[in-house]
């Protein structure tokens, strides 16, 4: 009679695999918050890019025009930034002496930003770029 060697059959069980899955979803539930954090941050930076260059378009419409911009006038905010365009809502309010341009943020997540004829930043979180 032969002896048949039996090996064990390789491979994980069940368990081991569920622990597996357990353990990458708690990481991966961990590092979410700051993944969205940084996300934030980058999409508040190009926020702050698009409205420095509204700010340049609003002073080469000075000289051109003996007046700021109206709304209307500048380009629209899909064409400066689509992720900010898909955030944000932009706002502007001028005169002949003045105006401010304003990043709204319909949901409420992300601050509101506003930059004036000055160059004067302001944010609904207080914070100057």
């Amino acid at each position: 009679m032969s002896k048949r060697h039996t090996t064990p059959e390789r491979g994980f069980t069940l368990v081991e695999l569920m622990a597996v899955i357990a353990i990458l979803a708690i990481l991966v539930a961990l590092a979410m918050p700051s993944w969205r954090a940084a996300g934030n941050e980058a999409l508040i930076q190009q926020a702050r890019s698009v409205l420095q260059r509204l700010a340049i378009r609003q002073h080469r419409f000075l000289k051109g025009n003996g007046r700021f911009a109206k709304q209307d006038e500048l380009p629209p905010l899909a064409s400066l930034g689509s992720s900010v365009a898909r955030r944000y809502q932009l706002r502007v309010e001028s005169d002949v002496s003045h105006y401010s341009l304003r990043l709204i943020d319909p949901d409420g997540e992300l601050p509101s930003l506003a930059l004036n004829h000055l160059g004067q930043w302001a944010s609904s979180e207080g914070i100057s770029p």
